[in-house]
Formats: C-alpha cells, sequence, structure tokens
C-alpha cells in the first residue's frame, strides 16, 4: 500500500510557495501545493494535496484531501483522505482524518480524530468561508 499522495490529475504538478515566501493569512488553493517557505493563519485546498516540505515553518489550520509533513508543524490538520507524516516531522495540535500515517521517526504531539472526520471538515470549510 502507498502512503505517497495522489496529484489530482497524472500530468498536474504541485505549485511551490518557495523558501523565501512569508504568508500570513488566508491561502485558498485550487491545485496541489507544496510549501517551503513560513504560513501562518489559514490553509485551505480540500480537494487537494498539501505537502509541508523539511524546511517550511508553519503554524496554521490547514484543510487538504491529503496532508503530508516533512518537517516542523503546528496547528489543526484536517484531511478528507490522508495525513501522512514522516521521518524527521515534528506535528503538534490536533489531525482529523480518516487515516494517518506515522513513519518511524516522526514525531506527534496532537489530539488525533479519526472517526468524525466529516464534522471536523465541515468545520473548517465553514471557517474557511468566514
Amino acid at each position: 500500500m502507498s502512503t505517497q499522495p495522489t496529484p489530482s490529475s497524472p500530468d498536474s504538478r504541485p505549485s511551490v510557495l518557495g523558501p523565501t515566501v512569508v504568508i500570513t493569512g488566508s491561502v485558498s488553493a485550487e491545485e496541489d501545493l507544496s510549501i517551503h517557505g513560513t504560513l501562518r493563519g489559514h490553509l485551505a485546498a480540500p480537494d487537494h494535496c498539501v505537502r509541508l516540505e523539511a524546511d517550511a515553518h508553519v503554524e496554521a489550520d490547514v484543510l487538504a484531501r491529503d496532508v503530508t509533513v516533512l518537517g516542523e508543524a503546528s496547528g489543526k490538520f484536517t484531511a478528507t483522505e490522508i495525513v501522512d507524516i514522516r521521518k524527521g516531522a515534528r506535528v503538534q495540535g490536533q489531525i482529523a482524518a480518516p487515516r494517518l500515517v506515522l513513519e518511524e521517526g516522526g514525531i506527534v504531539n496532537a489530539k488525533v480524530e479519526t472517526r468524525s472526520v466529516d464534522a471536523a471538515v465541515r468545520v473548517a470549510q465553514y471557517r474557511k468561508q468566514k
């Protein structure tokens, strides 16, 4: 079984927020997203993959189809399919997803919910609209 997020289409590449990009506020994406920079606030990409790279600095509420964490991140992470925490990653906060993958060497200090994900998604979408 593969734990790799699947892109939205076979030929698509994620948009990239580079290491010098700093965003404070709300981000909405209609495509896959790879973050190397700093994000503080909210990120909504409910039908897409979000990858928080090892050099990213994330303190945000994230809503996505798939969330993959390779570095340090804190906040509320809501995924409609999977949250994948890789070796060397450190996650703090809350995780809501029907599936959670924790690779050996990944660290989680979070409340994890795998059952009532639909409610968490509705709340995250409501917050996105505000």
